[in-house]
């Protein structure tokens, strides 16, 4: 059984990650460009985990895009992305985290993460919408179908009273 509970806590985290990113982006100049790629970074992790869970049950612990993006794929969720871009995007993690392994970030890396952020953030409440609303119509009609039988009953029993 789908816990969506779980699901949209992991979507709530990865919209504060992108709205911190944001933040920084609009907020500081010179902005911090190492901050915001790995905010947009944990952003899109958290999203394909986030979906990765609702199709499968359950996530790789992993910062690896390309990693989390293929398993996406492989449970019937393609967010489009290209190989070239999964490996910029793992960097954001891996390389910003601590000042001795801080990369040399420009204003155009802190573009694309925010892009691919909102864009990747996006899809995932898209698939995450869909999938609850077809759940939710599902108990629907099983219950229609159920109280249908129960007044067909009760019907039956009223008639032999």
């Amino acid at each position: 059984m789908v816990n969506f509970d779980d699901i949209s806590a992991w979507l709530d985290y990865a919209r504060r990650d992108y709205d911190i990113a944001l933040h920084l982006s609009n907020t500081f100049r010179p902005m911090p460009t190492e901050n915001i790629c790995y905010n947009s970074q944990q952003a899109i992790e958290k999203s394909l985990k986030g979906i990765l869970i609702l199709r499968t049950g359950d996530y790789r612990k992993t910062h690896d895009i390309r990693e989390l993006h293929q398993m996406c794929k492989e449970a019937g969720v393609d967010f489009g992305l290209q190989p070239s871009t999964t490996r910029t995007l793992t960097r954001f993690a891996t390389k910003s985290r601590y000042p001795d392994e801080v990369f040399d970030y420009t204003d155009k890396d802190a573009e694309l993460g925010l892009k691919f952020a909102e864009q990747i953030l996006t899809q995932a409440k898209e698939v995450f919408a869909a999938a609850k609303k077809e759940v939710e119509s599902r108990k629907s009609e099983k219950n229609e179908k159920n109280e249908g039988q129960t007044h067909s009953l009760c019907r039956c029993t009223s008639l032999t009273l």
